[in-house]
């Protein structure tokens, strides 16, 4: 009796002990599948969170592409715009009005700049008898009798490079008419027709005859004109066209 007893006890152990070795085996294999199923899944989770990382990059990249495009396209807008207006504006004008302005030679008259006698001749080699100081003196212009207020003209295409007034000779508007040629227009009344920098063309008004100033007062309302050629003062009789034309 002990011994069968005995042997029923180890048989019953090695079945316990057997089942018990094969429920750690399951359990064992039930963890490592789950261990395996979960890393799966992360690994799908990771790949399900990259997509919408990668899709975003994408998405930046293009938006950054655009956004330079847009950023090309607006700069170019931006400087037409700023071209139009450029070309609209009153310097730009007048810069295309010079472009075409018909530059003077010496093959070209000019017009007088107003109708009326010579009062004072141009004389810069021998003295001339002025009547206000009533002295001889030389003088680089000529001095046309013209009532106050009439209207005095540009003598040729130019661009009014000075407008300046002194004691001597008042009011005097400069051309520039390329070329090294310039006009002076001096005696003139405040206010001239035109400002500096303006393009202005052959019979364009750039001004009125004014009082003339007590240096010239006894030659009565008159045009002081000047013609200088490379900063020499040129006799305006042999510019200007003839009176009987």
């Amino acid at each position: 009796m002990n011994n069968n007893e005995n042997y029923d006890k180890k048989g019953f152990y090695m079945i316990l002990y057997t089942l018990a070795a094969v429920f750690l085996l399951i359990a064992f294999g039930i963890s490592i599948l789950n261990s395996g199923g979960g890393e799966s899944d992360n690994s799908v989770d990771i790949e399900e969170e990259a997509a919408p990382v990668d899709k975003s990059n994408v998405e930046k990249l293009t938006t950054e592409v655009t956004a330079e495009t847009t950023t090309s396209d607006s700069a170019e807008a931006q400087t037409e715009a700023i071209t139009r207006r450029a070309l609209d504006s009153a310097p730009a004008a007048a810069a295309r009005e010079n472009a075409e302005l018909s530059l003077f030679d010496d093959s070209q008259e000019m017009i007088w700049p107003v109708s009326g006698q010579i009062v004072m001749d141009y004389s810069v080699e021998t003295g001339i008898f002025d009547r206000t100081l009533e002295q001889y003196r030389t003088n680089d212009s000529i001095c046309i009798s013209a009532p106050m207020g009439t209207d005095v003209m540009a003598a040729s295409d130019g661009t009014v490079v000075g407008i300046t007034k002194d004691k001597i000779d008042g009011v005097t508007v400069e051309l520039d008419h390329g070329n090294g040629w310039r006009t002076t227009y001096s005696q003139l009344q405040d206010a001239p027709a035109v400002s500096e920098g303006q393009a202005v063309y052959r019979g364009d008004v750039i001004g009125k005859v004014g009082k003339p100033t007590g240096y010239s007062s006894a030659l009565d309302c008159h045009l002081d004109f000047s013609v200088f050629k490379d900063d020499v003062a040129t006799d305006p009789k042999l510019i200007l066209a003839q009176l009987d034309e």
